[in-house]
């Protein structure tokens, strides 16, 4: 079951949920009830193969992480924000 990342606009809390995408019940904030989330982008588990796993990392392109900046518009979970900032700090 996936998990979906939220951010309560009245408390700024963040909120995992795990639900499926057809669930018609809207998710309410664990701190303070409300039920006005904004759905975050979350950074997705992808498995890799142990070739993949050992080969370097440094093509990473800076200018990704400032495409993927610019289209979300502040929603980045934040550890998608995290891994961004390691995109972006790579040489």
């Amino acid at each position: 079951m996936p998990v979906y990342e939220y951010r309560c606009t009245e408390c700024g809390q963040p909120v995992q949920v795990y639900r499926r995408y057809s669930d018609a019940v809207s998710p309410n904030c664990p701190s303070c009830g409300s039920s006005n989330l904004v759905c975050l982008i979350s950074s997705v588990y992808v498995v890799r193969s142990t070739v993949d796993r050992t080969r370097d990392l440094t093509w990473v392109d800076r200018d990704l992480a400032q495409r993927i900046r610019r289209q979300a518009k502040g929603r980045l979970s934040p550890s998608l924000t995290e891994t961004v900032e390691r995109m972006s700090s790579t040489r």
